[in-house]
């Protein structure tokens, strides 16, 4: 279930008011932020390989099928 916009914001500004009020909320945040970013990245980057193995694959498949029909 997606939140709606309200409720977004509500959380953004209640999460606003923790990083100004509890000492280093702001590094952990940015530490939260950065750690998810990374993972993120780690994940496009797994796919990408997926992706190219199976386009590999699939263009010797390819080629072994030209060379047999000859």
């Amino acid at each position: 279930m997606i939140p709606s916009l309200s409720l977004k914001r509500n959380l953004s500004t209640l999460e606003s008011l923790f990083l100004t009020v509890l000492p280093h909320g702001g590094q952990r945040s940015a530490r939260r932020n950065a750690w998810a970013s990374m993972s993120a990245d780690a994940g496009w980057a797994r796919n990408r390989r997926e992706a190219d193995v199976a386009m590999e694959r699939a263009q010797l498949r390819a080629r072994a099928r030209e060379l047999t029909a000859h």
